[in-house]
């Protein structure tokens, strides 16, 4: 997995870079992540997955690293101005965490 800069990136500008030339989605959610932690669960499942992992998440930060971690090759994290955004490789999806 790519390093993740700590500068701030556009969500527009990640969602193109990552198209690859197929179709741009056509949403991508924005959760806020305390209501996602209320429910225990995401529009990417990311937060039962982790939990799965025994991973804890409590905050965006939390989310960043646990989406860094060397080990892990299927989800790619960014900082952009609205929280985190968060892309699954396998299949394309994206979604933002906002506080």
């Amino acid at each position: 997995m790519p390093q993740i800069p700590a500068q701030f990136r556009t969500l527009d500008e990640l969602v193109r870079q990552h198209a690859e030339g197929h179709d741009l989605p056509r949403n991508v959610p924005h959760v806020r992540l305390a209501d996602a932690l209320a429910r225990g669960d995401d529009p990417l499942h990311l937060l039962p997955y982790f939990r799965d992992l025994d991973t804890k998440i409590g905050n965006l930060e939390d989310l960043l690293a646990a989406c860094a971690d060397p080990g892990e090759e299927e989800i790619e994290a960014y900082r952009v101005e609205e929280g985190i955004a968060v892309y699954l490789v396998p299949d394309g999806q994206w979604a933002v965490f906002t506080k």
